[in-house]
């Protein structure tokens, strides 16, 4: 296969001439006997990680090789005056960084003082962060972990090396060089989190090197032995003589916008090297940690007359993050060449000039060489006035996102649809090219409106529909949706529109209309020192307007001072506000001030408060387990807390820096003195999902307890304890410098089940309900392997109901198990039930439009069984047809349904509680529906 042979290329080109020699061992051979060999060696393994770095922080390629090469003078210049380490690859690593900073800082301090002296300080909203940026401040966070976490990640990571490859550069096992990197990427993914980034799998994976070309082997080489290029010599000379790690992080520049970039690496692995994974307990499945193989992609870039666009820049979409793809631009002929991670399943997106922007998806495994076909441009251009109609200059209009119809018919069917109240025909909405991103616009650059208030968007693409948002500190943020055709303006159908809602749609020409509004700025500072407190995120949200609009984002700079985009009037906003990196700061929620001398000053106080450590364990085998975190103080039980009452404790699901959640065994969070709560919850799903017993420890809060929350914690104010697995009070010493706990997870009893039918037959592959504890809202299981399942995370004698459906035979049944039982419980599997019926309007007729059916199993008062979603694998959704008929299939016999009924367009009604019968269908008759009412 091609992807082998590459990789083979690759170890062979970075192995060449070294052998399994230590860098170490090779430095030696120079510095005493001038080994040119030895030395060749070593540029030859780490130069494509050097100029890796040196590219990413320099604007050419001809600066990022001088770097390069200025990188290795400065090596072979200490090279007998260091006692080295076996590997040199974080020494080179740090230098690398230091040269690159080098070269670019003069210019950068040019630019600052000219920008200084015409206009005060703004800080670069979130949404123009570029992707060299989102790149540049992982190296940054990379720099700042202690070097013997960074030594791994960089050639697990960054070179590509496997464990056992790390293992012998470094002299050290297998099994710790797997420690080294699991515990550094967990914390590079904590710090980079603290800093305000939400996650965005795959973004160290597009930081790994490629092979470096022998033309810049040759020229390090040259520059080495002399010989210096007047360039190379100024950066090589320019570095101190202790060349140190620490003396390159007090020189590194803040990258302000850095910490509101994406950066989840929890769930990213190194390329070719595994990571320590907890292990399964006995008699569970083993835990596989997924395959980090790199994958070739291959292709090329054409227009819609399939000629080739040479330099079509490259993208890859990873989830809520758009990243320059490893080749940033296609060849002279239109192809690309480069790998991704085979953990990875990115968009691949390409643009070029004078087309639209174009995708392909890539599922992180081997493909044939494809086309990407891009569509012709239609440019976006409009006006933005104020509410009497002058040109409003300064306003930056951003593509926040893109949707994309197959052909031009598709689209014209979509857009009389949606223009055509009483049209009958559904048609189908777009199909999204890329969403709002956190991190990055997208590949459509932004415009700003001129003096007369006009600014032009190319790149969107004909016929398709783009949600462009509109802001400035002085005129009001808004989102509007604009369709690249020359149409008049219109209200699109609620069941067409992008929101779900009627909503305005502008043509291609829109007006877009910036209301003034006062500038909301201010300065985050340390409440004890004074000092500013750089790189707080400022999430703002409970704005007035678009439902799209829901938050707008902005970070302090060096001097701690901000600028919101415009807060559009009416609504209740305020600000989470989010300390950076490693600092330990307490976060908070702020209201922001309505007037306009408050906006004007509005400064922002930070109070310091205690790191704590927390690990999470299984009970039994003490191996580490992924779950998320909630702290939380009950005010009257720490007096502390009074000294920050607006703080703001989160946990994963609602930390505002990150749109999904993401798992930790170990988690550094900002506590108070005193005593306060922690709860941790594993996923649903996954390796140990609905394995563990729940509330456990809950009891120690009993007097905050409400039913099944406990009620009353800062900041988050409601913990369900059914939800959540293990509490714990923590009490922190008022003058800890660092605290540290572990928590445990318990795995309770067990209770075992088979599965028989009619016939006393074993009945394997059915799908289950309950038998794992239904935390956080359990989900039916994939076929079960055999008919001998068993329940767990069960206390003893408690009771549960488990239910089997089997797809393809029509089968079902349930049974209670009791925690632990030594018997199996016997499931009588049974011919499935079914309900029909019809839903009418009060004159009879059966309603026209789409209608969810729900439902909910009934709970019996002796049986605290939970509920069961009857979205059963049998089921995939249930809709009334043109005559309002509907039937449900896949019910379990014996258990009862009660049902209701859900529409867009009218209200709820519910039906009679119906008990399931195996191997009947049972008729519910005309449910009667009314309109919906304003």
């Amino acid at each position: 296969m091609r992807v082998s042979q590459t990789v083979s290329l690759g170890r062979a080109v970075v192995g060449a001439g070294g052998g399994t020699d230590t860098d170490r061992e090779l430095l030696r051979r120079f510095a005493r006997d001038g080994d040119q060999t030895a030395f060749e060696a070593l540029v030859r393994r780490h130069a494509g990680m050097v100029l890796g770095v040196c590219r990413r922080s320099l604007p050419t390629v001809q600066d990022a090789e001088d770097a390069c090469q200025a990188t290795f003078v400065v090596l072979a210049r200490r090279a007998a005056a260091v006692r080295w380490s076996e590997s040199v690859a974080s020494w080179l690593y740090t230098t690398a960084r230091l040269v690159a900073r080098n070269a670019r800082v003069a210019a950068a301090r040019r630019v600052e003082r000219e920008a200084r002296a015409a206009v005060p300080e703004v800080v670069e909203p979130v949404d123009r962060v570029t992707g060299r940026e989102m790149l540049a401040a992982l190296d940054a966070a990379i720099d700042r972990l202690p070097p013997a976490y960074r030594e791994p990640l960089v050639l697990c990571y960054l070179e590509g090396l496997t464990h056992d490859e790390a293992a012998a550069r470094l002299g050290v096992p297998r099994g710790t060089v797997g420690t080294r990197v699991d515990r550094g990427r967990k914390r590079l993914h904590a710090a980079l989190v603290r800093a305000g980034l939400a996650p965005t799998a795959g973004l160290l994976a597009l930081a790994v090197a490629n092979p470096a070309s022998a033309r810049l082997v040759g020229l390090a080489l040259a520059a080495v032995a002399g010989p210096v290029p007047v360039a190379v010599a100024e950066l090589a000379n320019g570095i101190a003589t202790t060349g140190t790690a620490k003396s390159l992080v007090c020189a590194l520049v803040a990258l302000a916008c850095a910490c509101a970039l994406a950066a989840g690496l929890a769930s990213v692995a190194p390329s070719r090297g595994g990571v320590a994974r907890p292990t399964a307990a006995k008699g569970e499945p083993p835990v596989v940690a997924p395959s980090a193989a790199r994958v070739e992609i291959k292709g090329r870039v054409v227009d819609a007359n399939d000629k080739p666009l040479p330099g079509a820049k490259l993208f890859l979409h990873l989830g809520h993050t758009i990243v320059p793809a490893q080749q940033v631009a296609a060849g002279d002929d239109g192809r690309f060449l480069f790998t991704i991670s085979g953990d990875t399943l990115p968009l691949l997106l390409a643009t070029a000039p004078g087309q639209g922007v174009g995708r392909w998806p890539l599922n992180g495994r081997p493909v044939a060489e494809f086309t990407l076909r891009l569509t012709p441009d239609e440019p976006v251009r409009g006006r933005v006035v104020d509410p009497e109609g002058k040109p409003v200059a300064g306003v930056s209009v951003s593509a926040r996102a893109l949707y994309m119809y197959h052909g031009e018919k598709d689209f014209d069917r979509w857009l009389k649809a949606a223009r055509d109240p009483d049209c009958k025909e559904v048609a189908r909405g777009g199909e999204p090219i890329y969403g709002t991103e956190r991190g990055f616009t997208g590949p459509i650059e932004p415009a700003t409106s001129d003096r007369d208030g006009r600014f032009e968007l190319r790149g969107i693409g004909r016929d398709r529909v783009v949600v462009l948002r509109a802001s400035s500190p002085t005129t009001a943020t808004h989102e509007l949706t604009v369709v690249t055709r020359k149409v008049e303006r219109f209200t699109a159908r609620a069941d067409t529109a992008i929101t779900g809602s009627a909503e305005e749609v502008h043509g291609c020409e829109p007006v877009v209309v910036a209301a003034p509004v006062p500038v909301t700025t201010g300065r985050v500072l340390d409440d004890a020192t004074g000092e500013p407190v750089p790189g707080t995120v400022l999430r703002v949200g409970g704005l007035h307007g678009s439902s799209r609009l829901a938050e707008l984002i902005a970070v302090a700079g060096r001097d701690g001072t901000f600028v919101l985009p415009g807060l559009p009037p009416g609504g209740r906003p305020h600000a989470f506000v989010l300390p950076p990196g490693d600092t330990l700061y307490h976060a908070l929620k702020v209201s922001v001030p309505d007037e306009p001398a408050g906006r004007a000053g509005f400064d922002i106080k930070l109070t310091r408060g205690v790191p704590v450590t927390v690990k999470v364990v299984d009970k039994v085998t003490r191996a580490p387990v992924e779950s998320q975190l909630r702290y939380g103080v009950f005010p009257g039980d720490n007096p502390n807390q009074k000294a920050v009452p607006n703080v703001r404790h989160f946990h994963q699901t609602e930390h505002p820096r990150r749109p999904y959640i993401s798992y930790e065994s170990e988690f550094r969070i900002v506590a108070f003195p005193g005593k306060g709560m922690l709860a941790v919850q594993v996923p649903e799903v996954g390796a140990f999902g609905g394995a563990y017993l729940c509330g456990v420890g809950a009891g120690t809060f009993e007097k905050h307890r409400r039913g099944d929350e406990l009620v009353g914690t800062t900041g988050v104010s409601r913990t369900s304890v059914r939800d959540w697995h293990t509490f714990a009070e923590i009490d922190v010493p008022a003058d800890a410098k660092s605290f540290a706990v572990t928590l445990e997870l318990d795995r309770g009893l067990t209770a075992p089940v088979r599965l028989i039918d009619a016939d006393g037959r074993p009945v394997a592959g059915a799908e289950s309900y309950g038998l794992v504890h239904p935390a956080g809202g359990a989900r039916w299981s994939r076929p079960l392997a055999d008919a001998t399942p068993t329940a767990v995370a069960l206390r003893a004698g408690e009771q549960r109901r488990v239910m089997f459906v089997h797809t393809d035979r029509k089968l079902a049944g349930s049974a209670v198990v009791v925690g632990g039982a030594k018997d199996p419980v016997e499931v009588r599997m049974v011919p499935w039930g079914e309900v029909k019926g019809r839903i009418v309007n009060a004159d009879g007729k059966p309603v026209d439009v789409r209608l969810d059916l729900s439902t909910d199993f009934v709970r019996k008062p002796d049986l605290k069984f939970g509920s069961t979603p009857i979205w059963n694998p049998a089921i995939a959704g249930v809709y009334t047809g043109e005559d309002g008929c509907f039937r449900i299939t896949g019910l379990v016999p014996g258990l009862t349904y009660r049902w209701g009924v859900n529409g867009w367009t009218v209200d709820a009604a519910t039906s009679t509680d119906t008990v399931a019968k195996g191997g009947e269908t049972i008729d519910l008759g005309e449910i009667v529906v009314r309109p919906e009412q304003p």
